[in-house]
């Protein structure tokens, strides 16, 4: 008989569901609000309980969604958790999430035996919904204090501030709803049953996602990035002279940041000049040099790798920009748990990708990190510039031959310096670093000559990373590396009788006055990717360091007495070479405009531009958009030149003092001269 829960076809006495239902679910609906010895439930006490389940359930997800997010953002930074000075509030925190759970846990088992105290209930309601807001603050407090020393979202204890609360506040509603269910109790049914959504369940659980969702996205947010963009546009070519007069100015402030020295400069990108200033970059309108594009946060800038810095004002310090000049890098400092780096198109200013550049340990170094057309090299990853998807990796034991520390010795170089190779890499070639020393010295002689002569690359296409080459006889500069311009080099035309004439000299002011026949050559055929013929540069003795130019310097013999001057030019896009002492050359040109001299500003008189021959090319004034009344002006550094699509520019970073006559502020000032 239907609803008698006499059983069909079962042995009398036992009690089995209607017949014409599943016995595994209860197909009416099961009131836990229901009591016999109670008054009926009424409707907002339902809807308030199934609220609470709502609030579970979203809470639940919200604290599983925050602590996966956590714990992906420690997988991907190193160190997170590394906290010196904070290494008991840590262990605290740890302990926190357990304590919650344990005490839950507790209740729930208890109110499964008995029905709880109302001490015993509200004592459990004050610890779990303590213990998770104090769980939360702590995180918080942490997370706040690191982004704020880093300037950027500390990963992972934002996320974990949120599971904390949320776990709280799953517990609390957990607490409430077992409570209602204990004091409005019929006898436990053993049957499988399905709870079905209802609206307030619902809309709880959507409220409490969506409150989740902002409250893990605020964290970013209030860090994040500042970007503009800006369509496309045909590049212009790089003007081969000077105007006759300035065809613009711009003067951007740099804040003071007390005793360091501001970071500011200008490097040539593919459309135009390229600001780099301490917390981003912008791109300049070579017409009028308007901004056009730009990038900033507020992390502050890192130097990469190990490459000399003329003084933190050297923008070649602070950024790494592709071969082709299309992609610009940079990167921030975010302290132990690594250096986000941010590649841009310099077309553009879109960010391409981002990639987290982590330390094998604690020690806060600058990234050492490479880019050719193609790639960027950091660390052991070999990253696509296209979508910063990972090529592959490089084994460990890449380098072991290299790094052995007999293999200076086996191949008899006395002094011997191994540098990374440099920021910027050739077309299609990874550089990965650099062998340095003195040809071999004869016995039991104390070789006088303290500076590199002599260098070997460790070179390898970039489509093929492990192919490893060593192409030696490379000529260094006086700061004891090779130079490197638009992917070229330069080296000994003749490497034998170059090492046999090096052996002969042990003073170094004999070396400065010797003459060797150099070449430049492409790094693309160093490492075998290409066949580029080299060219001749003729009988010099050393390329100059200058990372601003856009040609090869080399610098001529000099008198043991007198400095070596600049000879000759050689253009890596033309693969022409200009010699300064060709009275017949067009004063036009990179190699001429690279040759220009700009004076030191001498006290309130300007900017020179002097030709090799010291007659004047071009004068400006000092400008400043604010100036005092009685201007004063101190270059941090030497004004340089920059040749860049569309416009050439001369780039000077000086002390002013301000209108009101009573302190001095850092000015970036950017003349358009050509």
């Amino acid at each position: 008989m239907w609803g008698t829960g006499v059983s069909c076809g079962y042995p009398h006495g036992r009690t089995v569901a209607p017949c014409g239902t599943l016995g595994i679910v209860d197909a009416s609906p099961v009131d836990d609000d229901a009591s016999p010895a109670s008054a009926p439930v009424t409707p907002a006490q339902r809807r308030s309980t199934e609220m609470l389940r709502g609030l579970r359930f979203g809470a639940l997800a919200v604290a599983v969604i925050a602590g996966v997010w956590a714990w992906r953002q420690a997988g991907r930074y190193y160190h997170v958790f590394w906290f010196p000075e904070e290494e008991n509030a840590l262990s605290l925190t740890r302990s926190m999430p357990v304590v919650a759970f344990l005490l839950w846990g507790s209740f729930v088992c208890v109110a499964r035996l008995e029905r709880p105290s109302g001490f015993h209930r509200g004592l459990s309601l004050f610890t779990t919904a303590a213990v998770g807001s104090l769980d939360c603050a702590v995180f918080a407090c942490l997370w706040w204090g690191e982004s704020q020393e880093i300037q950027m979202s500390y990963p992972a204890l934002a996320q974990l501030a949120v599971a904390a609360l949320a776990l709280g506040a799953a517990g609390v509603a957990d607490i409430l709803i077992r409570d209602r269910r204990n004091h409005h109790a019929k006898p436990r049914s053993r049957r499988i049953r399905l709870l079905r959504p209802t609206r307030p369940a619902a809309v709880a659980t959507a409220l409490t996602l969506a409150v989740g969702a902002v409250t893990l996205a605020l964290p970013a947010e209030h860090y994040a990035a500042k970007s503009v963009q800006v369509p496309a546009a045909p590049a212009q070519p790089v003007p081969e002279s000077l105007s006759d007069s300035v065809t613009w100015r711009r003067a951007i402030q740099i804040p003071n940041a007390g005793d360091l020295q501001p970071i500011g400069g200008v490097i040539a990108g593919a459309a135009g000049p390229i600001v780099i200033t301490d917390h981003g970059a912008m791109g300049l309108d070579p017409s009028t040099g308007e901004t056009t594009w730009s990038y900033t946060r507020g992390g502050k800038l890192v130097t990469f790798g190990d490459d000399y810095c003329w003084k933190e004002g050297n923008a070649w310090c602070y950024a790494a920009i592709s071969p082709d000049r299309s992609r610009l890098v940079l990167g921030y400092d975010a302290g132990r748990v690594g250096t986000p780096l941010v590649v841009l198109d310099t077309t553009t200013g879109e960010v391409v990708f981002e990639y987290i550049n982590n330390y094998d340990s604690i020690a806060r170094l600058g990234p050492n990190i490479q880019v050719t057309d193609q790639v960027l090299r950091a660390g052991r990853n070999i990253l696509s510039l296209r979508d910063g998807s990972i090529q592959s990796t490089l084994p460990y034991s890449t380098f072991y031959e290299y790094e052995n520390p007999h293999y200076c010795g086996d191949r008899n170089i006395k002094r011997c310096w191994k540098y990374p190779g440099p920021t910027q890499g050739g077309h299609s070639t990874l550089v990965y670093g650099t062998i340095c020393g003195n040809p071999s010295h004869p016995e039991n002689i104390e070789p006088k000559d303290d500076r590199n002569r002599w260098c070997e690359l460790i070179t390898a296409p970039d489509d093929d990373p492990t192919a490893l080459t060593l192409a030696d006889a490379v000529v260094p500069t006086s700061r004891d590396a090779p130079e490197y311009v638009g992917g070229w080099t330069v080296r000994y035309a003749d490497p034998d009788a170059a090492y046999t004439e090096l052996s002969r000299h042990q003073d170094p002011k004999e070396v400065d006055t010797l003459s060797f026949p150099l070449e430049a050559v492409s790094l693309d055929t160093l490492a075998g990717v290409d066949d580029a013929e080299p060219v001749a540069l003729g009988s010099l003795n050393r390329p100059e360091y200058n990372r601003s130019t856009r040609t090869l310097a080399v610098l001529g013999a000099a008198p043991t007495a007198e400095e070596a001057t600049v000879q000759a030019r050689f253009d890596p896009v033309t693969r022409t070479v200009y010699h300064v002492d060709d009275a017949d050359s067009d004063p036009t040109g990179p190699g001429y405009l690279d040759d220009l001299r700009l004076t030191a500003p001498q006290a309130q008189e300007g900017i020179d531009l002097v030709r090799s021959d010291g007659s004047l090319a071009l004068h400006l004034d000092y400008y400043s958009e604010d100036p005092a009344q009685e201007p004063y002006y101190t270059s941090n550094d030497a004004p340089y030149i920059v040749q860049a699509p569309g416009v050439i520019t001369v780039v000077d970073l000086h002390s002013a003092r301000d209108s009101s006559g009573d302190g001095y502020r850092h000015e970036l000032v950017i003349y358009g001269v050509g």
